[in-house]
């Protein structure tokens, strides 16, 4: 199991060309990628994204990389057509102003917009994305390093919960039978304040026992088990499981606010009130599971 909070730095050389990988992550619904590339290289923002998800399922991903090296003295040229433009016009300017000058300087023509360009050679581009698909894909192994890492802990904490909210439901499994017959004490209570109104008899009964029924929370008890257990099978396995596992985790919260209405004895209302304490605290760490 793997945290979606992470971090990796690693800076290596490949081919005369020095990259600066740095990975960082938090917790996201979906997988998100950002980048901080040089723009001269924002092509590999689009290759990189499926070598991620080789890597990544969830979280908010920050990607920031540098590239360093003897390259970058071939990256920028002049444009030598535009110079010549403005040196020309630069010349007619100072002979209609009569201005006094014996020439053009370089200073004249340094502030030019657009006068450099940067320029970066498919077979150079080639090159450089090699070697950064490469660090990239190390950058990526120590970044899951140091999820699963943090998932272990992660783990710990939630089979912890799931410990507690188990003994939980069998403390209020203990007291499913006097839980019942409190409800029907609750119903004869009340129909005994009608004496005095004729009943049909045989309709009461009936109406008794399905009530006695829909205040039975054995079937409640039964599922809270169930999504206990298929939460330890999810933790057990090495897959993407956050998603799945806050699905159970709601559901152990719906089944519990059932129970907590069904019930009608402190024995059983104390340790609603503990076990919700628990599917929230589980609610609130699978938020950082990938």
């Amino acid at each position: 199991m793997k945290s979606m909070t992470g971090y990796s730095r690693i800076v290596e050389s490949v081919k005369g060309v020095t990259y600066s990988l740095e990975l960082k992550s938090v917790n996201h619904k979906y997988l998100n990628v950002s980048f901080s590339l040089p723009s001269l290289f924002s092509s590999f923002e689009i290759k990189s994204l499926p070598i991620i998800r080789e890597y990544v399922k969830r979280g908010s991903l920050l990607v920031k990389a540098e590239m360093r090296g003897d390259f970058e003295s071939e990256l920028v040229q002049p444009d030598l057509a535009l110079a010549k433009a403005y040196y020309k016009a630069i010349i007619e300017i100072k002979k209609e102003l009569n201005l006094n000058s014996s020439g053009v300087s370089i200073g004249d023509i340094m502030g030019v917009q657009d006068l450099f360009r940067t320029n970066l050679m498919p077979k150079l581009e080639k090159t450089i994305w090699e070697g950064f698909e490469q660090v990239l894909r190390k950058g990526l192994e120590l970044y899951n390093r140091s999820r699963e890492s943090e998932g272990e802990k992660l783990k710990e904490y939630l089979l912890g919960y799931l410990g507690d909210l188990e003994d939980t439901v069998k403390k209020m499994h203990s007291y499913e039978n006097a839980n019942r017959d409190r409800y029907r004490e609750i119903i004869l209570e009340r129909i005994g304040e009608f004496s005095d109104v004729e009943i049909d008899e045989q309709r009461l009964e009936q109406e008794i026992i399905f009530m006695i029924q829909r205040s039975d929370i054995g079937e409640e008890l039964s599922r809270l088990k169930g999504h206990i257990l298929r939460a330890r099978e999810l933790l057990s396995t090495d897959e993407a499981v956050g998603s799945e596992l806050d699905f159970v985790f709601q559901e152990l919260g719906r089944e519990m606010n059932t129970l907590s209405n069904k019930s009608k004895i402190p024995e059983i209302l104390n340790p609603v009130v503990k076990a919700k304490s628990i599917i929230k605290k589980l609610r609130e760490q699978v938020q950082n599971v990938e």
